[in-house]
């Protein structure tokens, strides 16, 4: 762990001797939430990422934006939505970009006055609650790691995502942030996406589970069985080994895992739900039977197609930095991004920040 984990500790409880937080202990709820966002960031443009901007205004009656790019663009879209964004926009103008191959040493040195980085800023200076950017991971992560620090006993960041479960959703992490990492890196990202859950779930306690080959506790590299030693000393609800499939079965809400194995599974997740949706949309457009016979179970194909929709779970949550910084897609179409927004008034509204930083003091 990092030279800042807390002092005098030794050891972690035993499994098991958590307790899971009662409905009347419900964690604080804030109702006004202003975000900053990035609209230069992502592949397809500033039209995209004002358009998810509204709709997320349309949908929140308590979000205020600080909307980060090319002021004069920004304020005549949001003139022609004047009705929606009256009185909860605020523009902060910035005109360059950071490209999408840039590495993130360089973005670093020639990136202080881009979007994505002022962005950032924003959250740093008190301004905003949280960040949203579509931009480019790598100099994302700098930056937040640069201008918002680090909690204590993190060492890296971790990229978390939502993904449809047969209960409802299962969160994924890592993403991609970090690619060869070594048990004790699991075993903070466990501890990470329990407290952030724990936040978003008002005070609930998730089950974790570490992503393996079998679920067999005699299964798995060394790292992984290591991992899982550490995680089942500790005070989190720890379900042991769970494997590919069991990821949407709803048996855990938080799955661990390093970053190349978890970009993999999310990118494969994604690529069936296209193609399940594909399916189901050409099979709703079929012969005459197969209209009246969708016509009967419309409700439910409705909540499918919903489910499976990767746009409904777009956005990742940056975990371990001293910030609320959420990233979306770069791909992201305005319904997406909307919902990486909303996912941030979620957060900043659950003092998600303040959470986990509870929580990793109380397991070292």
């Amino acid at each position: 762990m990092a030279a800042n984990s807390r002092p005098g500790t030794t050891g972690h409880p035993t499994r098991g001797h958590h307790t899971r937080v009662k409905d009347t202990d419900q964690l604080p709820v804030r109702q006004s939430v202003e975000v900053a966002v990035d609209t230069l960031g992502g592949d397809r443009g500033l039209e995209v990422t004002l358009e998810g901007s509204i709709m997320a205004l349309e949908q929140e009656p308590g979000l205020r934006l600080r909307l980060v790019g090319p002021g004069d663009a920004i304020a005549r879209r949001m003139e022609s939505a004047g009705e929606v964004s009256g009185g909860r926009v605020s523009i902060i103008d910035a005109s360059n970009s950071i490209p999408g191959d840039m590495t993130p040493s360089r973005a670093l040195r020639q990136g202080g006055d881009s979007s994505l980085a002022t962005t950032v800023r924003q959250v740093r200076e008190g301004g905003a609650d949280a960040a949203v950017s579509a931009g480019n991971t790598g100099a994302l992560m700098a930056y937040s790691r640069h201008l918002l620090g680090m909690l204590p006993g993190v060492d890296r960041p971790a990229l978390m995502s939502r993904l449809p479960a047969r209960n409802g959703e299962v969160w994924l992490l890592d993403l991609g942030a970090n690619i060869g990492v070594d048990a004790r890196r699991l075993f903070e990202f466990a501890l990470l996406g329990s407290a952030a859950v724990t936040a978003m779930q008002g005070g609930q306690m998730p089950r974790v589970g570490l992503l393996n080959v079998g679920s067999e506790t005699s299964k798995g590299s060394d790292v992984v069985q290591e991992a899982a030693r550490l995680i089942s000393e500790s005070d989190l609800d720890f379900a042991g080994f769970v494997e590919g499939h069991d990821v949407f079965s709803g048996s855990v809400d938080v799955v661990v895992c390093d970053g190349f194995v978890g970009n993999v599974l999310l990118k494969g997740a994604e690529g069936l739900a296209g193609l399940l949706l594909e399916r189901l949309k050409t099979s709703l457009s079929g012969g005459l039977k197969t209209r009246l016979g969708a016509r009967l179970v419309r409700d439910s194909l409705e909540g499918l197609l919903h489910s499976l929709d990767p746009a409904g779970h777009n956005g990742a949550p940056l975990l371990g930095v001293n910030g609320i910084v959420i990233k979306s897609h770069g791909a992201a179409g305005p319904t997406a991004f909307s919902n990486a927004i909303l996912l941030a008034v979620r957060e900043s509204r659950r003092e998600m920040i303040g959470e986990i930083e509870r929580q990793l003091w109380a397991s070292y």
